[in-house]
């Protein structure tokens, strides 16, 4: 509800929602339909419109706008259904770990998993889900972590303090948690101040590895994905640009082999306030991307 009245409060809602070419095509849609069904019942001397007040026209613009407005909405949730496949795209505003399907939690090249001492923000995601499903047992989670990557090739990578192997772009760790699926994803890395960061290429390599790991892998069920990299990884792409083009990258990998029918998107409510973020917008920019 905070999301539906911060939205009706955006420029961009009114812009993109009511003052669209679409806002205005609807409202002459209701308009006509409504003087048809006036046209229909007197017609049928259902009704005498000389009897009607004089007022009648401007009660019926204030009914269309009314629908129109009830149309178009701030909304939470978009799909862009891919054309000649059995793909969607699903662009959603909420916590990722509400939603069902292999859910992607992005990390550092050196899965480092210490919140006490800082190296990992207990706000992130990756503490989010540590603190969920290992609290208090952050050794337990680095022997899955451990087992899991002893057979790819590492670097020493020394820092300040945690870990010191430093592991390739987009490697990626499986972690069942009853019928959950978690994928740990390595899309950025750790300075030796163990201050993350990436950049858009190392995103989008990362996703890609993330594709063929899931090819190998994983299951044929809805991936629920963060906007990887814009919060802790700090790269300066915009939010919009980075969803179109992660979704391009899946249905690219989907071409010859479909690994999943649905890639969920999750955008945070506060990165909607504070990015000024607009579904509409984005809609608009998946359906230029990917059309």
């Amino acid at each position: 509800m905070n999301y539906f009245w911060q939205s009706i409060k955006t420029r961009s809602y009114w812009k993109y929602a009511l003052l669209s070419t679409d806002a205005v095509k609807t409202f002459f849609a209701v308009l006509g339909a409504v003087w048809l069904l006036f046209e229909m019942m007197d017609f049928f001397k259902l009704f005498d419109p000389e009897k009607l007040p004089v007022y009648s026209f401007f009660i019926l613009i204030f009914v269309s706008l009314v629908l129109v407005i009830c149309t178009r909405r701030p909304i939470s949730r978009i799909r862009y259904k891919v054309s000649g496949k059995d793909l969607q795209i699903e662009v959603r505003i909420g916590n990722l770990f509400d939603y069902k399907g292999q859910k992607v939690i992005s990390t550092n090249t050196t899965f480092d998993t210490d919140i006490a001492n800082g190296v990992i923000a207990a706000g992130s995601l990756q503490g989010q889900f540590t603190n969920t499903f290992y609290p208090q047992q952050i050794q337990a989670l680095d022997q899955i972590l451990d087992n899991s990557l002893v057979n790819i090739a590492s670097t020493h990578y020394p820092k300040i303090s945690g870990k010191d192997k430093k592991y390739p772009m987009g490697t990626t760790v499986r972690i069942n948690i009853g019928t959950e699926i978690f994928y740990l994803l390595a899309m950025s890395d750790l300075n030796f101040n163990n201050t993350a960061q990436t950049t858009l290429d190392n995103v989008l390599l990362s996703t890609n590895e993330l594709w063929q790991f899931i090819i190998a892998k994983g299951e044929n069920e809805p991936i629920v994905l963060p906007l990887i990299g814009t919060g802790r990884g700090r790269i300066s792409t915009n939010r919009k640009n980075l969803i179109a083009q992660i979704s391009q990258s899946f249905i690219k990998a989907s071409e010859q082999n479909i690994f999943s029918n649905k890639l969920i998107v999750v955008i945070h409510p506060t990165d909607v306030e504070n990015f000024d973020i607009n579904l509409f917008e984005v809609k608009d920019l998946l359906n230029h991307y990917l059309a």
